[in-house]
């Protein structure tokens, strides 16, 4: 009787103080659930795909406590990342002209500013505030990105190249990815003026900045087939096919200007090795027709028989129906040919490009992802309604 009493007197006092406490509590608890509240909501709008009340949600959770440096950054971030570019200036300008933070927290402030300016187009307030914060060993790295993107805004390729090679080692091999984009971009403008040699000679600087630019082969094999050196611009399209597998789609648009008269033996074994190297849907079927031309349609079938039994691709399929309604009777080749319009009516809805950084999808090749500004980022869809 003793021992327990000695083991439950503590814990009826830990109970009795506990009770003194839980009034003060509740209250506390109270406000603190209408916060959590709003944040489960944005969390639950965000995993639905509600992204506009997300950030209200958010937004209100925010609203709802003092805030702190970090909350104070993120709800400025929100604001710019909504449109709302006046409020989130407002916001990080207060903490960037604060005396009661950091002097780190201000920098970051003017970081964000610097951002928030960017995204106003105000280019030349931007670019002010980033050229102090690049000289900031903690801020280098960050600020140097944003000078980038500055200079990217306003064209200006020639100083960007001058700070990508002069903050090289904070951004590391980034760096070269950079350099040679803006090497490609001063090209196109020779391109466009017609001066294919300056052209060149920027495209392969670009090459030596960053030995895997996709980009700047192709631009370069564009020159060489409007010069007619078809065998030069056969060896770049070549190297993009085996520095990337996937693509396929990029190289045959290269590949069919190499080979101007398609009947050249050259230009099958070429989409053959394509074929070979990237699995390319639409290579295949470039070769399809060259082997139905050559030996019949029978031949085009076992082909293409033969390489969907490993890839399922509707562009594919639409082509196999095709060849298949030649061999059937008229009733038949109705309903097969019924059932390829609704694959072709699929296929021309299906975007060819996507970024896998942000998910934007194009027709269209960018060297340059409208929505996020990655360079290089958008690449060929691959899989059933890709190539």
């Amino acid at each position: 009787m003793f021992e327990l009493l000695f083991i439950l007197l503590p814990i009826a006092a830990v109970y009795g103080y506990y009770m003194g406490k839980s009034s003060a509590r509740q209250k506390e608890q109270e406000s603190k659930n209408e916060q959590n509240s709003a944040y489960l909501k944005g969390f639950d709008y965000l995993i639905n795909n509600k992204q506009e009340k997300a950030v209200d949600k958010f937004i209100a959770f925010l609203n709802s406590k003092d805030p702190s440096f970090d909350s104070s950054i993120a709800l400025g971030n929100l604001f710019r990342q909504r449109g709302e570019v006046d409020k989130a200036i407002a916001m990080h300008e207060k903490m960037a002209n604060s005396n009661e933070l950091e002097e780190s927290e201000n920098e970051l402030a003017k970081l964000e500013l610097a951002k928030d300016f960017i995204s106003a187009g105000l280019l030349d307030r931007a670019e002010n505030i980033l050229l102090t914060l690049v000289e900031i060993p903690r801020q280098s790295k960050q600020a140097a990105k944003q000078l980038l993107a500055v200079y990217e805004r306003e064209q200006d390729f020639k100083k960007a190249i001058s700070v990508a090679n002069e903050y090289s080692q904070v951004l590391e091999s980034s760096a070269n990815k950079y350099v040679s984009q803006y090497y490609c971009e001063l090209a196109k403008t020779e391109i466009l003026h017609d001066h294919l040699d300056e052209a060149s000679s920027l495209l392969k600087k670009a090459i030596a900045s960053y030995d895997k630019s996709l980009r700047a082969r192709l631009d370069l094999a564009e020159i060489y087939i409007k010069q007619a050196k078809f065998a030069d611009a056969y060896k770049l399209v070549k190297e993009v096919s085996i520095l990337d597998p996937n693509s396929g789609i990029i190289c045959l648009e290269k590949l069919n200007k190499c080979f101007p008269n398609n009947a050249d033996p050259n230009y099958r074994y070429a989409l053959e090795d394509l074929v070979h190297r990237t699995n390319s849907a639409e290579a295949m079927l470039q070769l399809v027709k060259i082997v139905q031309s050559e030996s019949g349609i029978d031949d085009a079938i076992a082909l293409l028989q033969s390489f969907t039994n490993s890839k399922s691709n509707l562009k594919l399929l639409s082509k196999l129906l095709e060849l298949r309604a030649h061999l059937t009777d008229a009733k038949a080749n109705e309903q097969i040919l019924q059932i390829k319009s609704l694959l072709d009516a699929q296929i021309s809805m299906s975007n060819r490009y996507v970024c896998p950084n942000c998910g934007f999808e194009s027709k269209v090749l960018f060297w340059q992802c409208p929505s996020c500004r990655k360079w290089e980022s958008l690449k060929p869809k691959i899989g059933f309604d890709g190539d």
